[in-house]
């Protein structure tokens, strides 16, 4: 229950910002701008004796060599394709000293008009097949004074209709010059320059929407927005390109075809607009224009006149005017199921609507037939655009604040982020330093601990020499030295690492009369290894260097760095010495050591010895996450 009577009030709010929007339109907008003006302040001149004859050829010679009948205007000729004469009678009491305007309409291709046998219009062509359609526009017919006369005078006109059967033929506005201009200015640019406006407009917004066809989310809507502008800017170039290159009976198709697809695409766009299109809906609506323009069609071509034209005229007036109160049935219908806040755009697409309806019917109505449709495109479109604009500028500013609040959020998390990556770093780097605190602790318990006891049990037993004695000390000294050093960091990453070793230890290899000699082979980066990995690889190479300057008897120790095929890295450390390794094995700190801390980080160690040379070589993994912490 709850639910309807929300959906009933959704509905409500809609209807009522429809009736009010609609009711600005009309008495604010269309009456005041749009509407076409009256004549009843204009000084009118009567127009007497309306006469009609058909004509062989489209001349004014014609016309004035045969019979005029009677009839009373507006008067209308079926059904055939014609060429007619229209002359009336009109008197002056005196000439007036700028001339008489005339505005002339009639439902002809086209016309020519003289006064008192003087022509004063012949725009285009009259001829059949090659007419042109000046006669669609209205026009201020200028005569001048001297074309007149005191009493009576005699307006003449010489038409042309092909395709369509009817001709409609209207009592013109004749008046003063001075009168008439300035009355009829605002009707003809309505007409003319109006029209242009709307067309282009139409065009412009039409070459928006079909961009948005291939960026936007849902293309549906850009196509139907595309076909409805296009088809608004069809109906304005109808009525403006006065020269086709086409017959009367394809312009009667270019008519239906256009109206009939105006409503059509206008149910379609908002069909989608909704956001929620019914099933099924769309392609009913394009289907139903094929089929009505294809019956238009064969009716205006195959079936005689006026039958070939009223039958499509009447289905067109009906399915026209059904898809008008379908746009409305539609938006009430989604107005009752969602809680849609575009109420102002839904209520200026109502309007659109309810001017299909009115051109569709106005004929039987006595309306401004064919006309609301093109004269509203550019007020409607602009509201719509100022709606639309409106909307997505508030959305934009709802953009940039979230976009502005989500990158200080982002820069916030990015700093807190590398903070703890920083902590962790450094966390990594003390438990590693911890850990190899530990070994030494145990490496001075198990080596320099039962080394100094042996000396010291030695000593009181009386069974060693100074000799033996010094080089036990220097032993213990070196090895203090490296548990010294091992309490010192090394850096964070493998270059620093090398990098420290090398400044440290060639100036204790030089002091113990050895050359020194650092070569690297690599043109690549060094692995990002973890620091524990990293540590262990120093304490490799301190090892290494340390056991060749004790134990190797030579006098150059030579380093290398070197790629490996799979892009490891390969760490040599040779000596010169005779002796190498295995003096250093029997101390118990020597090869079994340095293998057991690369196998604590994932890589190998092996030695090689010849007669001139000893090399333990160290391959580091080319995936820093092989290399274990």
């Amino acid at each position: 229950m709850a639910e309807t009577t929300d959906r009933l009030r959704r509905l409500a709010r809609f209807a009522i910002t429809a009736i009010v929007v609609q009711a600005v339109f009309w008495f604010a907008v269309y009456q005041p701008f749009l509407a076409t003006p009256p004549s009843r302040d204009l000084d009118r001149i009567e127009l007497t004796n309306p006469r009609v004859a058909t004509l062989e050829v489209p001349s004014l010679e014609a016309a004035q060599g045969v019979a005029h009948t009677p009839v009373t205007l507006p008067h209308t000729l079926c059904c055939e394709p014609v060429y007619a004469s229209l002359q009336m009678d009109f008197d002056l009491d005196a000439v007036p000293a700028r001339g008489l305007g005339m505005l002339t309409y009639h439902q002809v291709d086209n016309m020519l008009v003289a006064v008192n046998g003087s022509i004063v219009v012949a725009d285009g062509n009259l001829k059949f097949g090659r007419q042109t359609f000046q006669g669609q526009q209205g026009k201020v017919v200028r005569i001048p004074s001297g074309l007149l006369r005191a009493g009576s005078n005699t307006v003449s006109y010489v038409i042309v209709r092909d395709g369509y059967p009817y001709t409609d033929l209207y009592p013109p506005i004749l008046a003063p010059i001075d009168q008439v201009q300035p009355w009829a200015a605002r009707r003809l640019w309505q007409q003319g320059e109006y029209f242009l406006i709307a067309g282009w407009t139409t065009f412009l917004l039409g070459l928006f929407a079909v961009l948005l066809i291939w960026r936007a989310e849902n293309r549906l809507f850009a196509a139907w927005l595309a076909t409805v502008c296009f088809t608004w800017t069809g109906l304005a170039a109808y009525a403006l390109v006065l020269d086709q290159p086409i017959g009367g009976t394809l312009r009667m198709v270019l008519f239906f075809g256009l109206n009939s697809l105006l409503s059509a695409s206008l149910l379609g766009f908002v069909d989608t607009w909704t956001g929620r299109p019914s099933r099924g809906l769309q392609l009913a609506v394009l289907a139903s224009w094929l089929v009505f323009v294809l019956v238009s069609i064969f009716w205006l071509i195959y079936r005689p006149m006026p039958e070939g034209f009223d039958v499509p005229a009447q289905i067109w007036s009906w399915y026209t005017t059904a898809l008008g109160i379908g746009v409305v049935a539609r938006l009430g219908w989604h107005a009752f199921r969602s809680d849609e806040n575009r109420l102002v755009e839904a209520a200026l697409m109502s309007i659109i609507a309810v001017c299909i309806v009115l051109d569709a019917l106005g004929e039987h109505l006595g309306l401004n037939t064919g006309q609301y449709v093109v004269q509203s495109a550019p007020v409607l479109l602009f509201l719509l655009i100022v709606a639309f604009v409106q909307r997505n500028f508030r959305l934009f500013q709802s953009t940039v604040s979230l976009n502005t609040y989500l990158s200080e959020t982002l820069a916030t998390r990015e700093a807190e982020l590398a903070e703890a990556r920083a902590r962790e770093t450094e966390l990594a780097r003390q438990q590693a330093h911890l850990e190899e605190r530990r070994r030494i602790m145990r490496d001075m318990h198990d080596g320099l601990g039962s080394q100094l006891m042996g000396m010291l049990l030695a000593a009181r037993r009386g069974k060693v020499d100074a000799t033996s004695m010094a080089e036990g000390l220097q032993s213990v000294i070196d090895e203090m030295r490296l548990m010294i050093d091992s309490m010192d960091s090394v850096g964070e990453s493998l270059a620093s690492a090398l990098t420290t070793f090398q400044e440290r230890s060639r100036p204790l290899v030089e002091r113990a009369g050895f050359s020194f000699a650092w070569t690297t082979l690599l043109n690549t980066p060094l692995p990002d290894y973890p620091p524990r990995a990293v540590l262990q690889v120093f304490r490799i190479l301190q090892e290494a260097v340390t056991n060749a300057l004790k134990h190797s008897g030579g006098d150059r120790i030579e380093i290398v760095l070197a790629p490996e095929p799979d892009g490891g890295v390969r760490l040599s450390i040779s000596d010169n010495g005779p002796h190498g390794l295995d003096d250093a094995g029997k101390s118990g700190h020597g090869l079994r050591n340095m293998q057991s801390r690369a196998a604590a980080i994932g890589a190998s160690l092996h030695s090689n010895r010849d007669a001139s040379r000893t090399t333990i070589v160290l391959v580091l993994p080319r995936n820093p996450d092989q290399a274990r912490p």
